[in-house]
C-alpha cells in the first residue's frame, strides 16, 4: 500500500510540475472552484466535507471529518474569450487629430483632414486577440486516523492569475501607439500557486478548530508597465514605458483558521479566514526604454507591488437525505487597500504638476509647456461579494452526480474599466456540473465541467489627461473542463 501512495505522490508531482500556465480568474482574481469535485459544486462546502481540495482551500477544520487517508489530483483545461471594443465620440477624435504631428515630430498647424492620426467620430477598434487552452493543476491530501482527535493536511494548488497578449494594432484604437491615442502592445502574465500545510483538532463532539500555513508562490510579468516609472523621449512630449516581460517571482505566507460544528448529522456550519498575502515587490531588470535617452537600452530596475486579499467564508451543509448533500457558502473578499488591486485605478492627471500637465490640446503657453499626461493605474477593484450553492446526489453504488450555481461581485468598477486591460476579470455567474464514478472501492475517477457567460463592462476610455475620447467596453467569457482521480487507503 505505501509503494501506491507514492506512486501516486510521484506522479502528482510530476503532473504539477509540468503545468506552465497561468490561472484564470473567477471570484476576483481567483478560481471559484479547486479540483472537479469542488468546481462542480461551484466552490461551495465550507460547511461540508466531500474531499481534500475544497477544504484545504476554504475551511481545513473539514480535515477531521475524513475518514482515513484520501489523495486526489486533477487537471483543468480552460478557454477564454476576451473582447475590448473602443468607440470613439467627437470630441475624442478632434482632440486626437490635433495632436498630431509630421513626420519630423512638428505640430500640423492646421492639421489635414482628420490630420496624421485620421481618426474620426463614430470610430470603432476591435480587439479580439487569440484564445489559448491553459492547463491548472490540483493537488490535494488530507489524513485523519479513526478514532484520532486531530488531522492533517497538504496540498498544491493553482488559486489565481490572469494573462493577456494584445499586439500593437492602429485598427485597434487601444493598442495603437501612443502617438495615435492608444497605449500600443499589452501584455501581462500572471500566476499564483498555494501550498497549504493544515491541521484539525476535533474539540469536541460537535465542533472542530483547523488552521492552515499557506506559502503562496505568485509570479508576474508586465511588458510594458504603464505605471510610475517612464522615460520622456522626442518629439515632446512622448512618453516610453519600461517593461518587464520575464517571469519574475515572490512568496508570501498567509494563516487560514476555521471552524466546523456539527449541529445534527444532517446540519453542519463552517466558516473561515485567510490573512492577507503581503509580497516583496515584483523586481524586474529592464532597460531605458526611451531611444533618445543616453542610457537607451542600459539597466533599469523596475519594481511593482501586487499583493493578495484576505478573504473570509460561511458555510452550511446540508444532508436531506442518504444520498443527498448541499452545500450553501457565502464569502468576501477585500481588494480595497490592497498594494496593486487596491489602486484608485484609471488616470490620475495632475495640470498643476510640471511633469504631466497641461494638456498639449490646450492653448499654448511658453512659460508652460505641455506635460507628457498622468499615470495609469492598474486594477482599481473594488471589494468582492461570492455565492455559492452545490448540490450532490448519489445516483447508485458507482455513480455520483453534481451541479452549482457561482454568482459573485464584478471587481472591475465601469468609471475605470481601462485598468482592467490586463486583467479582463469580468466573470460573475458560473454554471457547474460534475459526475464521478466509482472504479474500486480505493479508486474514483472525477470529472467536472463549467460555463462562465461572457460579461460586459463599459465605461469612460480615457486620454493620458483624463480626457475623455469616447467609450471603452471590456468583455470575457470562460469555458472550462476537468478530470482527476481520487483515493482512499
Amino acid at each position: 500500500m505505501s509503494k501506491r501512495i507514492a506512486i501516486c505522490c510521484c506522479l502528482a508531482t510530476m503532473f504539477a510540475a509540468m503545468v506552465t500556465v497561468p490561472v484564470w480568474a473567477g471570484n476576483g482574481h481567483m478560481l471559484h472552484g479547486f479540483g472537479p469535485v469542488n468546481s462542480s459544486m461551484a466552490g461551495a462546502g465550507a460547511g461540508l466535507w466531500i474531499e481534500p481540495a475544497g477544504a484545504l482551500m476554504f475551511n481545513p477544520a473539514l480535515l477531521t471529518s475524513c475518514d482515513g487517508s484520501e489523495i486526489t489530483f486533477s487537471t483543468e483545461f480552460f478557454e477564454d474569450d476576451i473582447t475590448i471594443e473602443v468607440v470613439l465620440s467627437a470630441q475624442g477624435a478632434a482632440l486626437l487629430n490635433a495632436g498630431s504631428r509630421d513626420a519630423d515630430g512638428n505640430p500640423l498647424d492646421p492639421p489635414p483632414r482628420g490630420g496624421i492620426n485620421n481618426r474620426f467620430a463614430g470610430e470603432t477598434g476591435l480587439t479580439d486577440p487569440p484564445n489559448e487552452v491553459g492547463v491548472l493543476p490540483t493537488i490535494g491530501w488530507a489524513m485523519h486516523k479513526p478514532g484520532s482527535k486531530w488531522a492533517v493536511g497538504f496540498g498544491l494548488i493553482a488559486v489565481a492569475g490572469f494573462r493577456t497578449d494584445y499586439p500593437e494594432d492602429p485598427d485597434t484604437i487601444l493598442f495603437a501607439v501612443p502617438s495615435r491615442g492608444g497605449f500600443g502592445r499589452i501584455f501581462t502574465d500572471y500566476r499564483v500557486t498555494r501550498i497549504p500545510f493544515a491541521v484539525a483538532y476535533q474539540a469536541t463532539p460537535k465542533l472542530a478548530l483547523g488552521a492552515s500555513l499557506n506559502a503562496y508562490l505568485g509570479q508576474l510579468a508586465i511588458a510594458p508597465l504603464p505605471f510610475l516609472i517612464y522615460d520622456v523621449g522626442e518629439p515632446s512630449p512622448t512618453r516610453y514605458y519600461a517593461e518587464g516581460a520575464n517571469l519574475v517571482t515572490e512568496t508570501a505566507f498567509a494563516v487560514q483558521l476555521g471552524f466546523l460544528y456539527t449541529a445534527s448529522p444532517k446540519f453542519s456550519i463552517g466558516g473561515s479566514y485567510t490573512s492577507e498575502q503581503d509580497y516583496d515587490p515584483y523586481t524586474w531588470v529592464s532597460t531605458f526604454a526611451s531611444p533618445d535617452e543616453a542610457r537607451f537600452g542600459g539597466n533599469r530596475p523596475l519594481d511593482y507591488d501586487l499583493d493578495g486579499p484576505w478573504n473570509a467564508t460561511l458555510g452550511v451543509g446540508l444532508k436531506p437525505s442518504p444520498k443527498v448533500d448541499l452545500a450553501v457558502d457565502v464569502m468576501f473578499i477585500e481588494y480595497a487597500g490592497v498594494s496593486g488591486f487596491g489602486s484608485p485605478g484609471g488616470v490620475t492627471y495632475d495640470p498643476n504638476d510640471p511633469i504631466q500637465g497641461p494638456s498639449p490640446q490646450v492653448p499654448p503657453d511658453p512659460n508652460n509647456p505641455p506635460g507628457i499626461g498622468g499615470t495609469v493605474n492598474p486594477f482599481g477593484w473594488r471589494d468582492v461579494w461570492v455565492y455559492k450553492a452545490g448540490v450532490q446526489y448519489r445516483a447508485g453504488s458507482k455513480w455520483t452526480l453534481r451541479a452549482g450555481y457561482n454568482h459573485s461581485t464584478n471587481p472591475i468598477r465601469a468609471e475605470v474599466v481601462l485598468s482592467a486591460t490586463g486583467a479582463p476579470a469580468t466573470f460573475s455567474q458560473h454554471y457547474t456540473a460534475g459526475v464521478s464514478y466509482q472504479i474500486t472501492p480505493q479508486l474514483r475517477a472525477d470529472a467536472a465541467f463549467y460555463k462562465v457567460p461572457r460579461e460586459h463592462v463599459e465605461g469612460p476610455y480615457p486620454s493620458l489627461f483624463n480626457q475623455e475620447l469616447g467609450r471603452m467596453t471590456t468583455s470575457n467569457g470562460l469555458t472550462s473542463g476537468l478530470i482527476g482521480l481520487h483515493w482512499e487507503f
